[in-house]
C-alpha cells in the first residue's frame, strides 16, 4: 500500500510506525519521529518545489532491503541504523547532528547531495559521495572497514579505532582484525585520534596497522599527534603514528617495544661519548 503525507505525520515517543510498502512525504510537512521507525519498503522525502523535512530523534531503521531516499532535508539528532543491504539515497541534505549516532552498514549515495556528519558515524558500509563534519568515525562494528568513495574532510571530531589483532583481511574486508578507513578521494585530517585494544588482543612490537588508506591528497593531521608520536603505550608496547604509510600518504600504526631503564641509559651514555668531528 501506498501513503502519501498530506500533513505532519510524528511518530511519538514509545510509539511505533512500521513501514514495508511505499511512504512518501512530499506535502511541505515535516515527518517527525520520536519513537521508532522501521523501513522495510520505501521510505522517500520528496522535494517537489518545496523543502520536505524529515526529522528524527527517536530510532529510524531503514532494515535491510529497504530503500529510504531523501530528496530533501533529512536530519538525525538520535539513532538513525542504515542495515545491512539497506539503500540511503541522498540529493538532498543528510545530517547527523551533534550526539546523535548513524550506523551504516549498508550503502548510502550521496553523490548529488551533502552528507554532514557531526555526530558519531559507525559501521563497515559503502558510502559513495563526499563526507565533511565535525564528528567523530568509528569504522567497523566491532573491528570493520567503512568505505568512503569520494573525499572526506575533518573539522573536528576524529576517528576511533579498535585493534583486535594485525590481520588487513587480505583483501576480504570482512576478515580484517582492526578498524581502519579506506578513502578513495582526498582526505583533510583534523580532532582526536582514540585507540582501543579489543578482544584480548596483545600489541607486539613489530606491528603495524594502515587505519587510513588515502586514494588522494593527505592534508592536515590529528590533534597533538605530529609525525613519529607516540599514540599511546600498551603493556609494555608503544605505538606510534606516521602520516607517510602504505602508499606514502596513508595513516599508518607502528609498535615498538618501550626500552627497559637500564638499556635507555646505556644508549645516552654512549652517544655522550661518542667523538666529536671537528669542524673544518
Amino acid at each position: 500500500m501506498k501513503y502519501d503525507v498530506s500533513e505532519n505525520i510524528r511518530a511519538y515517543e514509545n510509539g511505533k510506525l512500521d513501514d514495508a510498502g511505499t511512504l512518501t512525504n512530499n506535502r511541505a510537512s515535516p515527518l517527525f519521529n520520536q519513537g521508532t521507525l522501521n523501513n522495510s519498503g520505501t521510505l522517500k522525502n520528496y522535494s517537489g518545489g518545496t523543502y520536505e523535512e524529515m526529522i528524527n530523534f527517536g530510532t529510524l531503521t531503514n532494515n535491510l532491503g529497504g530503500t529510504l531516499n531523501n530528496n530533501g532535508s533529512l536530519d538525525n539528532n538520535h539513532t538513525l541504523l542504515n542495515q545491512t543491504s539497506g539503500t540511503l539515497t541522498n540529493i538532498g541534505t543528510l545530517t547527523n547532528h551533534i550526539g546523535a549516532r548513524l550506523t551504516h552498514n549498508g550503502t548510502i549515495d550521496t553523490t548529488s547531495g551533502s552528507f554532514i556528519n557531526d555526530g558519531l558515524l559507525i559501521g563497515e558500509g559503502h558510502i559513495t559521495g563526499h563526507v565533511s563534519g565535525s564528528g567523530t568515525i568509528a569504522p567497523g562494528n566491532s573491528s570493520g572497514v567503512l568505505t568512503i568513495d569520494g573525499h572526506l574532510t575533518h573539522y573536528d571530531g576524529g576517528h576511533q579505532i579498535e585493534l583486535g589483532g594485525h590481520f588487513h583481511g587480505g583483501g576480504d574486508n570482512s576478515l580484517t582484525e582492526f578498524d581502519w578507513l579506506d578513502v578513495t578521494g582526498d582526505v583533510e585530517l583534523a580532532g582526536t585520534l582514540e585507540v582501543y585494544l579489543i578482544d584480548s588482543f596483545e600489541l607486539l612490537a613489530g606491528m603495524s596497522f594502515d587505519i587510513l588508506k588515502v586514494g588522494g591528497t593527505l592534508t592536515g593531521q590529528y590533534g597533538g599527534l605530529d609525525e613519529g608520536l607516540k599514540v599511546g603505550s600498551f603493556s609494555g608496547t608503544n605505538l606510534y603514528i606516521t602520516y607517510a604509510g602504505g602508499n606514502g600518504n596513508d595513516v599508518t600504526l607502528f609498535s615498538r617495544a618501550v626500552p627497559e631503564p637500564a638499556a635507555l641509559l646505556l644508549a645516552l651514555l654512549g652517544l655522550a661519548l661518542l667523538p666529536r668531528r671537528r669542524g673544518r
